[in-house]
């Protein structure tokens, strides 16, 4: 078995570093390694331009295209070429020195065509990584319970590209992750696009530490919503068994918010806040049934409300 890994960065170069080093200290070592980067502006390019490894590759974008379109332009070269497994990652991701030897192990006791591993964050099991489809109609989820990882592994429906391992006929066979969703769902569209081909098998052995924001403390409303938003609606309009239903409800739910945030805006709390939150709504639903563009103009990364 050939394995290939994906790393998808922008202007995080400590990480990176760090990253590549678990990388590149795997037991079972990696036959191919693509970092894309997403048109940094810290240094990151001329750092991977100097590193010297016959199995790094580099591919530099002009532009920021999001973690969309970075695993886009990844898994396309990377599933071209004589590699038979893709590890998908951030540049946040430590992979455990074992990670791929559990995984490969795996693979071989099992016929399934996407594998994960267990990811941490501060040192706890992070069950938002792992999730199980429960309504199909209201496109609803729910995370695989912490104590399910004691098990050596299980089955669920849907990942994030946190650890994700793919194989490389698969990817050929369902196509590429939309690049038009920028950011956030991706991966979830991703999953529930080759749901009906394999679900996929967490290898409980298999750790990751991801250095990120634990869920518990990350930003409640920030200007990464309105693309989690938008995309979520275009999976529900897309998956759901029951799309006329499932529009309705994600209409009335978001209604429900604009009107809450409206109401609560008289109070003087959180004013900034809410007013963002209230445009963002409104905006993806102004968005409703046109073609996805990618980064929308409005929300470029970094910005928020003040």
């Amino acid at each position: 078995m050939k394995f290939g890994a994906i790393i998808v960065t922008y202007n995080r170069l400590s990480l990176l570093k760090e990253c590549l080093e678990c990388v590149f200290s795997q037991t079972v070592p990696f036959h191919r390694v693509l970092v894309v980067d997403n048109h940094s502006t810290d240094g990151t390019g001329e750092y991977l331009d100097s590193l010297e490894n016959p199995a790094l590759s580099v591919l530099h974008l002009p532009e920021n295209i999001g973690g969309a379109g970075g695993f886009s332009k990844g898994l396309e070269v990377l599933s071209a070429g004589d590699c038979d497994w893709v590890l998908i990652i951030d540049d946040d991701a430590m992979i455990a020195p074992t990670y791929m030897e559990e995984i490969g192990k795996a693979i071989g006791s099992h016929s399934y065509l996407a594998y994960s591993g267990t990811v941490r964050t501060a040192g706890a099991i992070d069950t938002s990584h792992r999730r199980i489809l429960k309504n199909r109609c209201l496109m609803t989820y729910a995370p695989v319970p912490e104590e399910t990882y004691r098990d050596e592994t299980f089955l669920y429906d849907v990942s994030t590209f946190c650890g994700l391992v793919l194989n490389c006929g698969l990817i050929r066979e369902i196509g590429l992750p939309r690049a038009d969703y920028f950011i956030w769902f991706d991966d979830t569209e991703y999953c529930l696009r080759f749901r009906k081909r394999s679900r996929i098998l967490n290898v409980c052995r298999a750790e990751l530490n991801h250095k990120t924001t634990p869920p518990s403390k990350a930003p409640v409303t920030c200007w990464k919503n309105f693309y989690g938003f938008r995309n979520a609606m275009d999976i529900g309009r897309t998956y759901s068994s029951a799309p006329a239903i499932y529009m309705a409800y994600i209409r009335l739910n978001h209604w429900a918010h604009i009107v809450i945030d409206s109401v609560l805006l008289l109070t003087g709390s959180r004013r900034a806040e809410r007013r963002y939150r209230r445009r963002i709504y409104l905006d993806v639903l102004g968005e409703t049934g046109k073609p996805l563009g990618g980064m929308d103009r409005r929300y470029p990364p970094g910005s928020g409300f003040s």
